[in-house]
């Protein structure tokens, strides 16, 4: 089969380096990625996503994930500022816990899964991101943007 660039149509080399094939979630994941509490509330939720440039936060009790908050379902849940006024917006912005609108039991990677995989599981689920657990406990995110840095790299050292 023969790979081609979608934008220019260029031949694209074939084979990979074996050293890619070998990493695993582990390797590229974000660790200790910024957590939220279940009883935090949306708008501190938007408020760490803004501040920290991100768009997806594990929601934690006790070290255990419980939950993923993702911007997209902040954008759906937050009250238009077109039709309500501002008092209104922060009241329910700051009346609302994330817990009302995560995911629950999102579905999970662990750090020594193949990152083949992991990637797969993104692009066939249209997931942004992965939380990583190991031993129940969240170790790290694997994100869109952690599996960019990667290809980057590795197209970069390619020979």
């Amino acid at each position: 089969m023969e790979f081609r660039c979608p934008k220019c149509g260029k031949k694209l080399p074939s084979g990979v380096p074996t050293s890619a094939k070998k990493l695993k979630v582990g390797d590229v994941m974000t660790r200790e990625p910024v957590t939220l509490g279940p009883e935090e509330s949306l708008m501190r939720g938007l408020e760490v996503m803004r501040m920290q440039k991100i768009r997806r936060i594990p929601i934690v009790l006790a070290d255990k994930l419980i939950g993923l908050l993702t911007e997209g379902d902040l954008k759906r849940a937050e009250p238009s500022t077109l039709s309500e006024s501002e008092e209104d917006f922060n009241r329910v912005m700051e009346g609302t816990p994330v817990s009302r609108i995560m995911i629950n039991e999102p579905i999970t990677v662990d750090p020594d899964a193949p990152l083949l995989e992991a990637a797969r599981t993104l692009l066939s689920q249209k997931f942004g991101a992965l939380p990583v657990v190991s031993g129940g406990r969240l170790v790290g995110i694997l994100t869109d943007m952690d599996l960019i840095r990667c290809l980057e790299g590795l197209l970069a050292h390619a020979g």
